[in-house]
């Protein structure tokens, strides 16, 4: 029984992992897409960033200036939290 049951759920996973990007809510779109949902969130490595400030892991704010002469790789991710 729990056999049968198994298979039938790894069935189900199956399914939605072939068809949920094919849906308006698993498909990420191009990058064009994702780059125009937040305004200003344009630009190429080398250029220069505009001001900004972030909070580091301890809640203190961490900006661009302190961050002068390293290099900074900045990464954000869009993500769905299933």
């Amino acid at each position: 029984m729990m056999r049968w049951a198994g298979s039938v759920v790894i069935g189900w996973l199956l399914l939605l992992t072939l068809a949920l990007p094919w849906t308006g809510v698993g498909r990420r779109g191009t990058d064009g897409e994702v780059r125009s949902d937040i305004d200003g969130a344009v630009g190429t490595v080398g250029e220069t960033l505009p001001q900004i400030e972030l909070l580091d892991l301890d809640a203190q704010p961490l900006r661009l200036e302190d961050l002068r002469g390293q290099r900074v790789l900045l990464t954000f991710e869009r993500s769905v939290d299933w």
